[in-house]
């Protein structure tokens, strides 16, 4: 894909990013055969927005629902979701503590990017345990694992993941590891911190890119 890899025009590749290789991305996750002509899909700790506009382009049939508290990120995709006209992505815009806002068995697919580090890791396992309860069997949950070092063991204590871990851990919420994707996923962080905006630096090239973790749901 041509990006610029300016710092100048970085926004500028990040949407074309959503409308190619984004899209590709979330185009390419193994779903079940009947999913794809109607995706329910859930973004969890959408933040502004990549992952979400990316899906609306896979998917436009599709429903995508995206969770995130921070007002900063609420404003501004919510700003670029009637900007664009888009009908088919819904914000829920607060603070959770499970997924109670789905039903069991209810969803195609559901991201977990750079959303499982940080706090005492009673997050992580909430979101496993929630996202078992609402994906339907056979569906799929994708994850970014990024900041591997901040991840929390169930007593709390931080430990440095691998995917072998993350495999492991998977498989006692009852999901089964099937593989990556041929497009990697994007870390977003650095083209949204305030330390590197102030450097004027960043360009797309210089976003961490990362092979997704996909697994399905077994029961």
């Amino acid at each position: 894909m041509n990006y610029s890899n300016t710092n100048e025009k970085l926004y500028d590749d990040i949407t074309l990013w959503e409308k190619t290789d984004g899209r590709d991305l979330f185009a390419q996750m193994p779903l079940a055969p009947d999913a794809k002509s109607s995706l329910t899909v859930l973004d969890f700790g959408y933040g502004f927005g990549e992952n979400l506009f990316a899906l609306s382009n896979a998917y436009p049939n599709g429903k995508i629902y995206g969770i995130d508290c921070n007002p900063i990120c609420q404003k501004e995709v919510g700003e670029k979701i009637a900007a664009r006209g888009i009908k088919n992505i819904t914000l829920i815009n607060k603070e959770v503590h499970n997924l109670q806002d789905f039903q069991d068995n209810s969803l195609d697919l559901v991201l977990l990017y750079d959303a499982l580090h940080g706090g005492d890791g009673k997050g992580k396992y909430m979101l496993y345990e929630e996202s078992h309860r609402i994906l339907k069997r056979g569906a799929c949950l994708s994850i970014l694992p990024v900041h591997l070092n901040n991840w929390r063991d169930h007593q709390g204590k931080k430990k440095t993941y691998t995917p072998a871990k993350i495999k492991a851990e998977l498989a006692d919420y009852g999901f089964e590891y099937i593989g990556t994707c041929p497009q990697k996923g994007v870390h977003w962080e650095k083209c949204h911190t305030l330390y590197y905006i102030k450097k004027g630096t960043i360009t797309f090239d210089a976003l961490e890119k990362v092979e997704v973790m996909n697994f399905t749901k077994l029961q």
